[in-house]
């Protein structure tokens, strides 16, 4: 498997639930020692992890929270702490396999750091420096320090754990209370500026209170440096005829979860209350953030297990394949506009905003998937009653939230057979952005693993390494955020698309030329072209709602001022469009083409801003012989 801080530093991670929560809801009273079941009852202890393994985890943390000697004394199992943790580990590795990674779970020993005497000290020490090593020796591949209330006993274990334990990553984690403050009244920024200094490779914080608590404390520790790791308890306790319950439900832990990591934070998981379900819904949130380790581990096993792999067929050339590819492999401008579906049955109005453009030269239009996780038409249908009625060519956006892996491969081949040969690859906003929140997100893969299958698809491959009956010859672009809050983690993310199979870029809208040239600076060396995003403004409430709400968006003030003197009506989308051919004019020499995104599908806006290249850069077509 893959370095753990290697892929945490690519990607997001998904930690389990909890394990003593279904203990006890399997009969296990609480005055056993749930630690000493991975030696009594390990089969018990392997069928947590599975379902939690099932519903998503990419980190599995052995049954050990408890598995100190001084913990386990109160039972009567001190003298058998090496072998417990040992037997936790293995247990936790044979359900893991190759699929997720299995992290050493370390909890507080009981000793009261801050006002116990020297002797108690060193005993507890020894005892966390005793788990340590045996979790170590059992080839666990992280620590993790976790639900310690004693700022000093975590930095201490954390140095144990740098000393002892192997050169394995390390996680700490610390409880905070409903206040968002730990021990002493330490708050979240200085609680992690002490983790780090005291050598952790993520900090976070864990139980004691519920989503929204720690989804304050988390946003306050993103700013410190190492990775961010959050586990809260579902919701605050409540005591319900003698049983502690637990209120906040899976759908809650989906939505904080897509919180947490749009604010910055790697690892997410759920810690007393929750089960493999709240695992299962922050699953979604996980893979829509980024490459799903998990789901790219199970397809390079099953292409591995093919019974005959194939060797790959060259690939149809990039000029023979489409319009598009032909002019991009000219080294042509390219300019396309994007149109958006009906939220209906009725395709009379796209169909004349798709006329008016090849009037006016495009022969290229993009026809978005559900974008705003909006419910229209499918986008594959209109596409192939476009290219019929009219001739243009449609670029097939795809985005991997809707369909499952198999859906997507039976999507992709039906869209060959229907005569799309480009195709822009998204991973596709979540459904807690439209009108439909309960939509289940599927995203069994990402934007990267969608367009390695497409690759994979054009040298006549299936996603199992078989032969298929001919190839696809698809032309394969995808998208960037110039203005990306997490600016290196884009880069990265467009580094490995491109590896992937990317060979074109569509940005999102910019109106900063001095962000689309520095994006221009440094993908320079992946050898991509890259079409500019322009987005028309409409009014004035719309460039300030853009810059202020949509995370990438950046309007420079002096567009914000031009706005606001014009308000809105025809002056204000008039202003847009000067601004967006403003933009255009300054990279249009970088750049190989533009994608033009005008509002509520108005052509008119799109087509002039077209005038600034018309002529220079670009040679409209004619307009295609197949039009009704």
């Amino acid at each position: 498997m893959r370095d753990f801080l290697d892929t945490l530093r690519d990607a997001p991670l998904l930690f389990d639930g909890a394990m003593g929560t279904l203990l006890y809801d399997r009969g296990v009273m609480h005055t056993r020692s749930y630690d000493e079941l991975n030696l009594s009852q390990p089969e018990l202890v392997a069928q947590i992890h599975r379902e939690y393994l099932d519903a998503g985890a990419d980190i599995l943390e052995t049954n050990t929270f408890g598995a100190n000697r001084l913990a386990l004394a109160k039972h009567g199992f001190s003298d058998r702490a090496a072998e417990i943790n040992a037997a936790g580990a293995r247990i936790a590795r044979e359900v893991a396999g190759s699929h997720a990674y299995v992290a050493g779970a370390i909890g507080p020993t009981g000793v009261k750091f801050a006002v116990a005497p020297d002797h108690q000290r060193r005993l507890a020490l020894d005892a966390l420096r005793e788990q340590i090593e045996a979790l170590a020796a059992a080839e666990v591949d992280l620590l993790l320090l976790e639900t310690f209330t004693s700022i000093l006993e975590l930095e201490a274990a954390v140095a144990l754990a740098r000393a002892h334990g192997g050169g394995r990553p390390v996680g700490a984690q610390l409880v905070f209370g409903p206040d968002r403050r730990a021990d002493g009244g330490l708050s979240p920024a200085e609680v992690a500026e002490r983790l780090v200094a005291a050598g952790a490779d993520f900090v976070g914080a864990n139980c004691g209170a519920g989503p929204p608590e720690l989804y304050d404390v988390a946003v306050a520790m993103v700013d410190c440096g190492k990775p961010v790791s959050v586990q809260p308890n579902a919701g605050l306790p409540s005591v319900i005829e003698g049983r502690t319950i637990y209120v906040a439900n899976p759908e809650h832990f989906g939505v904080f979860a897509r919180r947490l990591l749009k604010s910055g934070v790697k690892l997410v998981g759920g810690c007393c209350g929750t089960t493999p379900e709240h695992t299962r819904r922050m699953m979604g949130a996980v893979r829509m953030m980024g490459a799903r380790p998990q789901s790219a581990r199970l397809r390079e096993a099953a292409t591995r297990a093919a019974v005959a792999a194939s060797p790959p067929k060259p690939a149809v050339p990039l000029a023979e394949r489409s319009r598009l590819g032909a002019r991009l492999a000219a080294g042509e401008f390219v300019v396309s506009v994007e149109l958006n579906a009906p939220a209906g049955t009725d395709t009379t109005r796209v169909e004349a905003a798709v006329r008016e453009l090849l009037a006016g030269g495009v022969d290229i239009v993009n026809i978005a998937d559900g974008p705003r996780a909006t419910a229209r038409m499918g986008n594959l249908a209109l596409c192939a009653l476009l290219r019929q009625r009219t001739g243009v060519e449609p670029i097939l956006h795809v985005c991997t939230r809707d369909r499952n892996f198999l859906g997507l491969v039976a999507h992709l081949l039906g869209a060959h057979a229907l005569g799309m040969r480009d195709l822009v690859i998204i991973t596709g906003d979540p459904p807690k952005m439209g009108d439909y929140p309960f939509a289940t997100p599927v995203y069994d893969i990402d934007s990267i693993g969608l367009l390695k299958l497409a690759r994979d698809l054009n040298a006549g491959i299936d996603p199992a390494g078989r032969a298929l009956d001919g190839q696809t010859a698809f032309v394969l672009a995808t998208g960037a955020e110039p203005g990306a809050a997490d600016y290196e983690r884009e880069l990265r993310r467009l580094e490995a698309k491109v590896a992937a199979g990317a060979e074109l870029v569509m940005t999102q809208p910019v109106y900063d030329a001095r962000t689309l040239e520095r994006f221009l600076d440094d993908v320079a060396p992946l050898g991509v072209p890259v079409m500019v995003g322009l987005l028309p403004l409409a009014s004035h409430r719309n460039a300030e709602f853009l810059h202020t709400q949509v995370p990438g968006m950046s309007i420079p003030d002096a567009y914000r001022a031009r706005m606001a003197r014009v308000g809105s009506g025809p002056a204000a989308r008039a202003e847009g469009v000067a601004i967006a051919r403003e933009v255009l004019a300054a990279v249009k020499h970088r750049v190989a083409g533009a994608y033009i995104m005008p509002p509520f599908n108005r052509v008119d806006s799109a087509l002039a801003i077209l005038d600034e290249v018309r002529g220079d850069r670009w040679t409209p077509a004619p307009p295609p012989d197949r039009a009704d």
